[in-house]
């Protein structure tokens, strides 16, 4: 009998089963008795390889190797942690992952999906020779690709929200930053934003921004409602048509550093002055955190949870894909900065 069908006979969850067998203190004493019963009853034999791997993740600060985990993406670059200027937070990402990872025991290795030449089957088999049973990825440049189902026989956790298959992954929640954000705006006298987003980046974040903005307009905002600026590239004429008809008193960006700046651009050249009489606001990405007001994601943290998360599937042997996929959410950081006044009272 499995780890997994013992917690549901028993009707806990797969960890707390790991942890009676283990006799571990961290669960009670009638747990232990109950899921040790159970186990004998049904002819579990323990995996003693797991059990000591268990063991050892559990010890900090230990030195000695472990094991190697591969790192993927499927962007077309070998690798866009440094290849790519437009997505510097993989890098942080990375190396958030490579720190934890050794604070276990592990390292990283990284491999290219796309080489010239290199079938996903022939990867597969490259990696199962290392040795290396679990699969960190740093997400797609096209939202909606798939990941090779060659690869999806290891235990894969990704980052963000792209690549739509049911993956174990780890995402900024967006959510509960876009109403920290609005909330602000409110609690700092503001009442008709706008928000400027490429419709890329709105499928990446799973339409959450777009979705709080719409909820706080309906709840809270003042009518008439400002529309959404969905822009994929920098238009002049496009964004002063937009800004002149409907005169939001702050706007929110989810856009590239370039837009941001051609904006500030004209606005500045229009005499209009921020914050005095527009606000800006950026939902991540800040390129300036003195200057700018706004959310800060943190991909650092992003990789650490990641990475704990992908040695904790692998140590339960949860490979293939999952039918039941975890969903870790990383909240932002509110930073002040000087592009909003400052809030009532």
């Amino acid at each position: 009998m499995s780890v997994r069908s013992l917690a549901r006979e028993l009707g806990v969850s797969p960890t707390a089963v790991s942890l009676a067998l283990q006799n571990s203190p961290r669960v009670s004493a009638a747990l232990r008795a109950a899921v040790q019963r159970a186990a004998k009853a049904g002819g579990h034999v323990p995996n003693a390889r797991l059990t000591e791997l268990m063991r050892e993740v559990r010890r900090s600060g230990a030195a000695e190797y472990r094991g190697t985990i591969g790192v993927v993406t499927l962007f077309p670059e070998e690798r866009p942690w440094l290849e790519r200027p437009d997505y510097p937070h993989l890098r942080h990402v990375l190396e958030g992952a490579r720190e934890r990872a050794q604070a276990h025991g592990y390292k990283l290795e990284d491999f290219w999906v796309k080489r010239p030449g290199l079938t996903p089957a022939r990867l597969r088999a490259i990696i199962e020779a290392r040795g290396i049973r679990g699969l960190l990825c740093l997400g797609s440049l096209d939202p909606e690709e798939r990941m090779p189902a060659a690869l999806k026989k290891f235990t894969i956790v990704t980052h963000a929200a792209s690549i739509p298959d049911p993956l174990h992954r780890v995402v900024s929640h967006f959510a509960a930053d876009a109403r920290t954000l609005f909330d602000e705006l409110l609690r700092r006298g503001y009442a008709r934003p706008g928000l400027l987003i490429r419709p890329s980046a709105d499928r990446r974040t799973d339409h959450l921004y777009t979705a709080t903005f719409l909820s706080h307009q309906e709840r809270k905002f003042a009518a008439p409602p400002v529309p959404i600026l969905r822009a994929q590239e920098w238009d002049g004429r496009e964004f002063q048509d937009w800004f002149a008809a409907h005169a939001p008193d702050a706007l929110v960006f989810h856009q590239t550093e370039e837009y941001l700046a051609s904006v500030m651009t004209v606005l500045a050249r229009q005499d209009v002055r921020v914050p005095r009489h527009v606000g800006v606001a950026l939902l991540d990405k800040n390129p300036d955190r003195a200057r700018y007001s706004g959310i800060c994601q943190d991909p650092a943290r992003m990789g650490a949870v990641a990475l704990e998360m992908l040695l904790g599937r692998m140590l339960l042997s949860d490979f293939a894909a999952p039918e039941s996929p975890k969903i870790e959410l990383v909240v932002g950081t509110w930073n002040e900065g000087k592009t909003l006044r400052a809030a009532k009272g």
